[in-house]
Protein backbone atom coordinates (compact mmCIF):
# COMPACT_ATOMS: atom_id res chain seq x y z
CA UNK A 1 0.00 0.00 0.00
CA UNK A 2 2.86 2.19 0.88
CA UNK A 3 3.95 1.73 -2.52
CA UNK A 4 1.19 2.68 -4.29
CA UNK A 5 1.39 5.78 -2.58
CA UNK A 6 4.45 6.39 -3.20
CA UNK A 7 3.87 6.17 -6.83
CA UNK A 8 0.88 8.54 -6.91
CA UNK A 9 2.96 10.96 -5.44
CA UNK A 10 6.09 10.59 -7.82
CA UNK A 11 3.35 10.72 -10.62
CA UNK A 12 1.88 13.83 -8.62
CA UNK A 13 5.07 15.58 -8.54
CA UNK A 14 6.07 14.45 -12.16
CA UNK A 15 2.92 16.33 -13.60
CA UNK A 16 3.39 19.30 -11.70
CA UNK A 17 6.73 19.06 -13.10
CA UNK A 18 5.51 18.88 -16.61
CA UNK A 19 2.75 21.43 -15.96
CA UNK A 20 5.56 23.99 -14.63
CA UNK A 21 7.70 23.23 -17.44
CA UNK A 22 5.07 23.84 -20.28
CA UNK A 23 3.95 26.97 -18.02
CA UNK A 24 7.68 28.21 -18.24
CA UNK A 25 7.59 27.56 -22.67
CA UNK A 26 4.58 29.60 -22.10
CA UNK A 27 5.93 32.24 -20.66
CA UNK A 28 8.91 32.15 -22.85
CA UNK A 29 6.55 32.21 -25.87
CA UNK A 30 4.59 35.23 -24.70
CA UNK A 31 7.90 37.12 -24.60
CA UNK A 32 8.16 36.18 -28.17
CA UNK A 33 9.93 33.62 -30.59
CA UNK A 34 11.72 36.48 -32.23
CA UNK A 35 12.64 38.39 -29.65
CA UNK A 36 16.61 38.21 -29.80
CA UNK A 37 18.65 37.75 -32.99
CA UNK A 38 18.86 39.43 -36.68
CA UNK A 39 16.15 39.82 -39.54
CA UNK A 40 17.23 39.63 -42.61
CA UNK A 41 15.23 41.14 -45.38
CA UNK A 42 14.36 39.46 -48.58
CA UNK A 43 13.16 41.11 -51.54
CA UNK A 44 11.69 38.44 -53.37
CA UNK A 45 11.89 38.12 -56.70
CA UNK A 46 11.27 41.29 -58.82
CA UNK A 47 8.44 40.11 -61.22
CA UNK A 48 5.53 38.23 -59.18
CA UNK A 49 7.42 37.31 -55.96
CA UNK A 50 7.07 38.41 -52.49
CA UNK A 51 9.57 39.32 -49.97
CA UNK A 52 10.37 37.26 -46.64
CA UNK A 53 12.10 37.83 -43.37
CA UNK A 54 14.88 35.30 -42.31
CA UNK A 55 15.11 35.20 -38.35
CA UNK A 56 18.63 34.24 -37.44
CA UNK A 57 19.41 33.44 -33.38
CA UNK A 58 23.68 33.57 -33.20
CA UNK A 59 23.17 32.08 -30.10
CA UNK A 60 21.41 29.12 -30.59
CA UNK A 61 22.13 29.00 -34.67
CA UNK A 62 18.55 28.94 -35.29
CA UNK A 63 17.28 30.04 -38.53
CA UNK A 64 13.46 30.49 -39.54
CA UNK A 65 12.58 30.96 -43.62
CA UNK A 66 9.36 33.78 -44.54
CA UNK A 67 8.30 34.63 -40.84
CA UNK A 68 5.81 37.25 -41.39
CA UNK A 69 3.88 34.56 -43.32
CA UNK A 70 4.24 31.61 -41.29
CA UNK A 71 2.74 34.11 -38.09
CA UNK A 72 0.06 36.13 -40.11
CA UNK A 73 -0.77 33.67 -42.73
CA UNK A 74 -0.30 36.15 -45.62
CA UNK A 75 2.42 36.84 -48.30
CA UNK A 76 4.82 40.44 -47.18
CA UNK A 77 3.85 41.42 -50.76
CA UNK A 78 6.49 42.54 -53.39
CA UNK A 79 9.25 43.62 -52.94
CA UNK A 80 10.48 44.25 -49.49
CA UNK A 81 12.70 46.99 -49.38
CA UNK A 82 13.96 47.68 -45.71
CA UNK A 83 12.72 47.11 -41.79
CA UNK A 84 12.95 49.09 -38.85
CA UNK A 85 12.26 48.39 -34.99
CA UNK A 86 11.03 50.87 -33.22
CA UNK A 87 9.45 51.24 -29.49
CA UNK A 88 8.65 47.40 -29.73
CA UNK A 89 7.30 47.36 -32.92
CA UNK A 90 8.94 46.17 -36.39
CA UNK A 91 7.69 48.38 -39.43
CA UNK A 92 8.99 46.83 -42.56
CA UNK A 93 8.89 48.83 -45.97
CA UNK A 94 7.36 46.44 -48.86
CA UNK A 95 8.33 49.46 -52.03
CA UNK A 96 6.31 47.56 -54.76
CA UNK A 97 2.96 47.08 -52.98
CA UNK A 98 3.13 51.05 -51.71
CA UNK A 99 2.96 49.82 -47.93
CA UNK A 100 4.86 49.57 -44.44
CA UNK A 101 3.66 46.70 -42.55
CA UNK A 102 3.56 46.87 -38.82
CA UNK A 103 4.01 43.93 -36.54
CA UNK A 104 5.06 43.29 -33.22
CA UNK A 105 8.89 42.56 -33.16
CA UNK A 106 8.92 39.68 -30.55
CA UNK A 107 6.39 37.74 -32.26
CA UNK A 108 6.23 38.95 -35.40
CA UNK A 109 1.95 39.35 -35.17
CA UNK A 110 0.59 41.91 -37.26
CA UNK A 111 -0.88 45.04 -35.74
CA UNK A 112 -1.68 47.23 -39.00
CA UNK A 113 -0.74 48.37 -42.47
CA UNK A 114 0.54 52.04 -43.57
CA UNK A 115 -1.14 53.08 -46.75
CA UNK A 116 -1.00 55.82 -49.17
CA UNK A 117 2.38 55.43 -50.67
CA UNK A 118 4.18 55.73 -53.50
CA UNK A 119 7.62 53.55 -53.46
CA UNK A 120 8.30 54.05 -50.26
CA UNK A 121 12.37 53.37 -48.79
CA UNK A 122 12.95 53.16 -45.22
CA UNK A 123 10.99 54.00 -41.90
CA UNK A 124 12.32 56.00 -38.96
CA UNK A 125 10.31 56.43 -35.60
CA UNK A 126 10.52 60.37 -34.76
CA UNK A 127 9.45 59.75 -31.66
CA UNK A 128 6.03 57.66 -29.40
CA UNK A 129 3.20 59.15 -31.98
CA UNK A 130 4.94 60.26 -34.78
CA UNK A 131 7.49 58.57 -37.71
CA UNK A 132 8.55 59.36 -41.23
CA UNK A 133 8.74 57.26 -44.13
CA UNK A 134 10.86 58.49 -46.59
CA UNK A 135 9.66 57.61 -50.94
CA UNK A 136 10.53 57.49 -53.91
CA UNK A 137 7.95 60.05 -54.97
CA UNK A 138 10.34 62.97 -53.92
CA UNK A 139 8.41 63.56 -50.33
CA UNK A 140 8.77 62.08 -46.46
CA UNK A 141 5.53 60.97 -45.23
CA UNK A 142 4.53 61.57 -41.39
CA UNK A 143 2.79 59.02 -40.37
CA UNK A 144 0.95 59.04 -36.65
CA UNK A 145 1.78 56.04 -35.15
CA UNK A 146 -1.20 55.51 -33.55
CA UNK A 147 -3.36 55.03 -36.32
CA UNK A 148 -0.85 54.18 -38.96
CA UNK A 149 -2.03 56.91 -41.45
CA UNK A 150 -0.17 59.27 -43.58
CA UNK A 151 -0.87 62.78 -42.07
CA UNK A 152 1.59 65.26 -44.04
CA UNK A 153 3.96 65.02 -47.44
CA UNK A 154 7.28 66.86 -46.55
CA UNK A 155 8.68 67.54 -49.90
CA UNK A 156 12.32 66.65 -50.32
CA UNK A 157 14.53 65.49 -53.56
CA UNK A 158 14.55 63.22 -55.92
CA UNK A 159 13.99 59.33 -54.69
CA UNK A 160 14.90 60.11 -50.84
CA UNK A 161 15.93 57.07 -49.47
CA UNK A 162 18.43 56.76 -46.01
CA UNK A 163 17.39 58.81 -42.95
CA UNK A 164 19.18 59.89 -40.22
CA UNK A 165 18.35 61.56 -37.13
CA UNK A 166 19.88 64.03 -34.42
CA UNK A 167 18.30 65.59 -31.07
CA UNK A 168 16.80 68.67 -34.15
CA UNK A 169 17.05 67.07 -37.29
CA UNK A 170 16.36 63.94 -39.91
CA UNK A 171 19.02 64.14 -42.56
CA UNK A 172 17.67 62.87 -45.74
CA UNK A 173 19.15 61.54 -48.72
CA UNK A 174 17.56 62.19 -51.89
CA UNK A 175 19.71 59.06 -54.14
CA UNK A 176 17.87 59.86 -57.22
CA UNK A 177 14.98 56.35 -57.45
CA UNK A 178 14.83 55.51 -60.83
CA UNK A 179 16.72 58.90 -61.64
CA UNK A 180 19.57 61.17 -60.12
CA UNK A 181 19.54 63.43 -57.28
CA UNK A 182 23.00 64.83 -55.53
CA UNK A 183 21.62 66.42 -52.31
CA UNK A 184 20.71 65.93 -49.27
CA UNK A 185 17.69 67.46 -47.21
CA UNK A 186 17.36 68.67 -43.74
CA UNK A 187 14.15 68.35 -41.71
CA UNK A 188 13.25 70.31 -38.58
CA UNK A 189 11.36 67.43 -37.81
CA UNK A 190 9.58 69.69 -34.63
CA UNK A 191 8.25 71.75 -37.41
CA UNK A 192 7.70 69.02 -40.40
CA UNK A 193 9.42 71.24 -42.78
CA UNK A 194 12.55 71.31 -44.67
CA UNK A 195 14.84 74.14 -43.30
CA UNK A 196 18.20 73.31 -45.94
CA UNK A 197 18.70 71.61 -49.07
CA UNK A 198 23.24 70.51 -48.87
CA UNK A 199 24.37 70.20 -51.93
CA UNK A 200 26.62 66.59 -52.60
CA UNK A 201 27.72 64.14 -54.25
CA UNK A 202 25.31 62.39 -57.54
CA UNK A 203 23.72 59.79 -56.29
CA UNK A 204 24.11 60.00 -52.37
CA UNK A 205 23.36 55.67 -51.80
CA UNK A 206 24.43 55.80 -48.05
CA UNK A 207 24.42 57.54 -44.78
CA UNK A 208 25.36 57.08 -41.61
CA UNK A 209 26.27 59.20 -37.73
CA UNK A 210 29.75 59.20 -36.71
CA UNK A 211 30.52 59.00 -32.91
CA UNK A 212 30.84 62.63 -33.11
CA UNK A 213 27.71 63.25 -34.27
CA UNK A 214 29.08 63.87 -37.76
CA UNK A 215 27.01 62.98 -40.57
CA UNK A 216 29.07 60.39 -43.20
CA UNK A 217 27.82 59.90 -47.08
CA UNK A 218 28.61 57.52 -49.31
CA UNK A 219 27.92 59.25 -52.96
CA UNK A 220 27.83 56.45 -55.86
CA UNK A 221 27.99 58.85 -58.59
CA UNK A 222 26.38 58.55 -61.96
CA UNK A 223 26.36 55.04 -63.89
CA UNK A 224 26.53 51.36 -63.08
CA UNK A 225 29.36 49.39 -61.58
CA UNK A 226 30.11 47.08 -64.62
CA UNK A 227 28.24 48.93 -67.08
CA UNK A 228 30.28 52.18 -67.89
CA UNK A 229 29.00 55.31 -70.01
CA UNK A 230 29.20 58.21 -71.24
CA UNK A 231 28.31 60.65 -68.63
CA UNK A 232 29.13 58.78 -65.55
CA UNK A 233 30.86 60.49 -62.43
CA UNK A 234 33.50 59.17 -60.00
CA UNK A 235 31.69 58.20 -56.25
CA UNK A 236 32.54 60.43 -53.21
CA UNK A 237 32.88 59.88 -49.18
CA UNK A 238 31.31 63.41 -47.83
CA UNK A 239 31.29 64.41 -44.16
CA UNK A 240 28.45 67.16 -43.26
CA UNK A 241 28.55 68.79 -40.40
CA UNK A 242 25.41 69.08 -38.44
CA UNK A 243 26.02 73.02 -36.62
CA UNK A 244 26.53 74.54 -40.22
CA UNK A 245 24.57 71.81 -41.88
CA UNK A 246 27.48 71.81 -44.53
CA UNK A 247 30.07 69.54 -46.12
CA UNK A 248 33.41 70.13 -44.40
CA UNK A 249 35.22 67.05 -45.52
CA UNK A 250 35.20 64.90 -49.06
CA UNK A 251 36.68 61.94 -50.51
CA UNK A 252 36.79 61.35 -54.42
CA UNK A 253 37.20 58.05 -56.15
CA UNK A 254 39.39 58.26 -59.05
CA UNK A 255 37.28 55.63 -61.36
CA UNK A 256 33.78 56.41 -62.90
CA UNK A 257 33.57 52.72 -63.23
CA UNK A 258 32.76 51.53 -59.91
CA UNK A 259 30.06 52.81 -57.49
CA UNK A 260 30.47 52.89 -53.72
CA UNK A 261 27.15 51.74 -51.50
CA UNK A 262 25.64 50.41 -48.91
CA UNK A 263 27.06 52.49 -46.20
CA UNK A 264 27.59 51.30 -42.38
CA UNK A 265 29.76 51.95 -39.43
CA UNK A 266 31.48 50.33 -36.54
CA UNK A 267 30.58 50.26 -32.83
CA UNK A 268 32.82 53.01 -32.37
CA UNK A 269 31.59 55.14 -34.70
CA UNK A 270 34.85 55.98 -36.51
CA UNK A 271 35.08 52.85 -39.50
CA UNK A 272 32.97 52.94 -42.41
CA UNK A 273 32.68 50.24 -44.17
CA UNK A 274 31.13 50.19 -47.65
CA UNK A 275 30.76 47.87 -50.95
CA UNK A 276 32.98 48.71 -53.75
CA UNK A 277 34.81 47.60 -56.83
CA UNK A 278 33.56 44.13 -56.31
CA UNK A 279 34.29 43.64 -52.68
CA UNK A 280 33.85 45.75 -49.32
CA UNK A 281 36.46 48.49 -47.72
CA UNK A 282 36.72 50.29 -44.71
CA UNK A 283 37.11 53.40 -43.73
CA UNK A 284 38.81 55.58 -40.61
CA UNK A 285 37.58 58.58 -40.46
CA UNK A 286 39.70 59.41 -37.70
CA UNK A 287 42.82 59.06 -39.68
CA UNK A 288 44.68 62.32 -40.58
CA UNK A 289 44.21 61.19 -44.34
CA UNK A 290 42.40 58.58 -44.85
CA UNK A 291 42.49 56.14 -47.53
CA UNK A 292 39.79 53.54 -48.57
CA UNK A 293 40.93 49.85 -47.57
CA UNK A 294 39.51 46.79 -49.31
CA UNK A 295 38.64 44.53 -47.04
CA UNK A 296 37.45 41.57 -48.52
CA UNK A 297 37.39 40.46 -52.56
CA UNK A 298 34.01 39.00 -53.36
CA UNK A 299 31.08 40.40 -55.08
CA UNK A 300 28.12 41.50 -52.44
CA UNK A 301 24.64 43.09 -52.74
CA UNK A 302 24.10 44.32 -49.16
CA UNK A 303 26.48 44.89 -46.35
CA UNK A 304 25.23 45.32 -42.51
CA UNK A 305 27.52 45.49 -39.04
CA UNK A 306 26.44 44.05 -35.77
CA UNK A 307 27.74 46.28 -32.67
CA UNK A 308 26.99 43.26 -30.56
CA UNK A 309 29.80 41.36 -32.09
CA UNK A 310 31.47 43.39 -34.35
CA UNK A 311 31.12 41.17 -37.10
CA UNK A 312 29.87 42.24 -40.89
CA UNK A 313 26.95 40.79 -42.52
CA UNK A 314 27.05 40.43 -46.21
CA UNK A 315 24.70 39.12 -48.70
CA UNK A 316 25.10 36.59 -51.74
CA UNK A 317 22.09 37.05 -53.70
CA UNK A 318 23.44 34.11 -56.14
CA UNK A 319 21.04 33.82 -59.05
CA UNK A 320 18.48 36.71 -57.99
CA UNK A 321 15.97 33.93 -58.31
CA UNK A 322 16.69 31.39 -55.89
CA UNK A 323 17.69 31.64 -52.46
CA UNK A 324 20.46 33.52 -51.43
CA UNK A 325 23.27 33.62 -48.35
CA UNK A 326 24.05 35.85 -45.62
CA UNK A 327 28.12 35.69 -44.82
CA UNK A 328 29.33 36.92 -41.32
CA UNK A 329 32.49 37.94 -41.36
CA UNK A 330 34.89 39.79 -38.86
CA UNK A 331 34.76 43.62 -39.61
CA UNK A 332 38.70 43.73 -37.81
CA UNK A 333 39.94 41.29 -41.02
CA UNK A 334 37.42 40.13 -43.12
CA UNK A 335 37.53 36.69 -42.25
CA UNK A 336 34.55 34.61 -42.70
CA UNK A 337 33.05 33.02 -39.49
CA UNK A 338 30.15 31.53 -40.88
CA UNK A 339 26.95 31.49 -43.50
CA UNK A 340 23.25 31.86 -42.97
CA UNK A 341 20.64 30.46 -45.34
CA UNK A 342 18.26 33.73 -46.38
CA UNK A 343 15.88 34.28 -48.67
CA UNK A 344 15.68 35.02 -52.56
CA UNK A 345 17.35 38.40 -52.66
CA UNK A 346 18.96 39.92 -48.98
CA UNK A 347 19.00 42.90 -48.90
CA UNK A 348 18.94 44.34 -45.39
CA UNK A 349 19.76 43.49 -41.77
CA UNK A 350 18.13 44.63 -38.86
CA UNK A 351 19.50 43.78 -35.07
CA UNK A 352 17.95 43.68 -32.12
CA UNK A 353 20.73 44.95 -30.03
Amino acid sequence: MKTLKKAFLYLAIAISAAFTACNKDDDNSAEGAFSNGIFIVNEGQYSGGTGTITYFNPDSNLVKQNIFELVNGRPLGNIAQSMTIFNGKAYIVVNNAQKVEVAEAATFKSTGTIFGLVNPAQFMGINDKVGYVSDWDGNVKVIDLLTNTVTKTIKVGTGPDMMVKNSKYVFVANAGGFGIDSTVSVIDYDANQVVKTIKVGDGPAGMVMDGKGKIWVVCKGKGFSGWPAAGDTPGKIMRIDPATQAVDYTYSFSSTGDHPEKLVIDKTGTILYFLFNNGIYSFNTAAASPVPQKLVSRYFYSLGYENKTGYLYASDPKNYTNAGIVLRMKASDGSVVDSVQAGIVPRWFTFTE
